[in-house]
């Protein structure tokens, strides 16, 4: 006999966890098939740390329960089950807080960045990628958008601190796992999408249909007032989100290149070492300073820039924001000395690798350009011959090296890469990163301008299986220092 999903309400159980690691005697476990792991196959451990209530989407599983103290909920949707529960034990924090979700391929970390930098740190927070962080609260960020548990732990405590605005970065995973059913967001940002986490989606419907989520069931069920979506239209995919509009939604777009759009960047012209955009919108226009350069970060400044204006926040404070922003960290972020130009940036995937060095030699068009990259393991392997054909392509010299390789072996993923680039004499293979790095800047002549892609923000390097203490920055602060690596 099984139980109604009614009972852990009714019945008001409030320690609850799909971790057998966080299950507490009288707690409720749930059973929740992942893509690698079946928490059903930890349902006796589970009872043995002392869970009295299992729920499952499986009945076979629940019979395997003989204890007749033990008692068995079936639920066919147990995850978006999971993220009600998380959401009830938490006495629905997103309620009381304006939620906007950003998703894209890429960007989302910017803009989110960005939008915390106009509404500031005392009245607003940030779930995402680089970190969670809000008021004098800031942590390294595990995944770009937590387990729902998590979630509705961290929405509570901003609820408490009285946090008023939340920008948080909805990964396609996190929306297809529904780790954010039942969060009442207010507002979605949609910034693009390019082929990304083919290991897990298998393409790009999938991957379509799963940040298009975001849009058509999360914001669209939540029962916010005045919801509004705000959409690049310069993305296709942006276009296929405004072609199945809900009527619950008002929808607001943004474009580089289209007059019509509501946000729209007329002009860009170079005052010294910064961009003044000319920004239209609204029957409106004004010029907007950023010591940023790219297409991709004018892009992100335009979504942030339409989100404040849409909440009305003063222009005046939203363009002296925009002026005083240098970016988020590991986005084409500057660092090391003057005389040598070197950029950390993110760029995993062959669409940014190549926006990010179109840009860097559009800045710096009488330069050589050197590129240090390389490929996550047990990542969609696609992906791999693209960034080396783009790397070929925009820079005069490529070093091959290692990303995350994880359980991967890192000449197979080195290969994969090689593939795409017909032997380019420009290529040299060293899988240490440090040494990498180093070779790449200490070989580097004055005039040449460094790329370090792929890692960004991280503070780690996983190789088989096993993680460690890694950050790019650091290596190049003691390669410029002369320190030891």
């Amino acid at each position: 006999m099984y139980r109604s999903p009614k009972f852990l309400r009714n019945n008001s159980i409030s320690q609850i966890s799909n971790s057998t690691e966080k299950i507490k005697k009288g707690s409720a476990f749930f059973a929740i098939s992942g893509a690698n792991v079946d928490g059903n196959n930890f349902i006796p451990e589970a009872i043995k740390k002392g869970a009295k209530i299992i729920v499952s989407s499986k009945k076979s599983s629940l019979r395997k329960v003989k204890n007749n103290k033990i008692i068995k909920i079936y639920s066919k949707n147990i995850r978006s089950f999971y993220s009600e529960e998380c959401s009830r034990i938490f006495e629905h924090p997103s309620k009381k807080i304006s939620i906007c979700g950003i998703t894209g391929t890429n960007g989302k970390s910017s803009v989110a960045a960005l939008l915390t930098h106009i509404w500031t740190l005392e009245s607003s927070g940030v779930i995402g990628t680089i970190n969670i962080q809000y008021g004098n609260k800031k942590e390294k960020s595990k995944l770009t958008t937590p387990d729902c548990y998590e979630i509705n732990k961290i929405l509570n405590k901003m609820k408490e601190k009285r946090i008023k605005n939340l920008f948080m970065e909805a990964s396609s995973h996190a929306l297809e796992q529904e780790r954010v059913h039942g969060i009442e967001f207010e507002s979605a940002i949609f910034t693009n999408l390019t082929q990304d986490h083919f290991d897990f989606h298998k393409n790009m419907t999938n991957y379509f249909k799963a940040k298009k989520k975001l849009f058509s069931q999360y914001l669209n069920k939540s029962n916010k007032k005045n919801k509004f979506a705000i959409i690049n239209i310069d993305d296709k995919y942006g276009l296929k989100i405004l072609n199945e509009k809900k009527k619950s939604i008002k929808y607001y777009t943004y474009s580089m290149k289209n007059p019509s759009a509501d946000f729209y960047i007329q002009k860009i012209n170079k005052v010294k070492k910064k961009y003044e955009l000319k920004i239209v919108y609204m029957k409106k226009n004004c010029k907007v300073l950023t010591p940023m350069f790219g297409n991709f970060n004018f892009e992100n400044i335009l979504a942030a820039f339409a989100y404040s204006i849409i909440k009305k926040k003063p222009l005046k404070i939203i363009i002296d924001k925009i002026a005083s922003f240098k970016g988020a960290k590991g986005r084409l972020e500057p660092v090391g000395k003057k005389q040598k130009v070197i950029f950390i940036d993110y760029a995993h995937t062959h669409d940014a690798l190549e926006k990010t060095l179109k840009s860097i030699k559009i800045e710096y068009p009488n330069n050589k350009i050197i590129t240090v990259f390389g490929c996550g393991g047990d990542r969609d392997i696609k992906k791999r011959a693209k960034m080396g054909e783009v790397g070929v392509r925009y820079s005069n010299k490529v070093y091959l090296t290692n990303d995350n390789p994880r359980t991967e072996d890192p000449k197979k993923i080195i290969n994969d890469i090689v593939d795409g680039t017909k032997n380019s004499k420009k290529i040299k293979i060293i899988l240490n990163r440090k040494e990498a790095i180093k070779k790449a800047i200490v070989t580097a002549e004055k005039k040449d301008v460094i790329l370090i892609a792929g890692k960004g923000h991280e503070n780690y390097q996983e190789i088989n299986g096993v993680r460690e203490a890694y950050s790019d920055h650091k290596v190049v602060s003691k390669i410029l220092k002369n320190e030891t690596l």
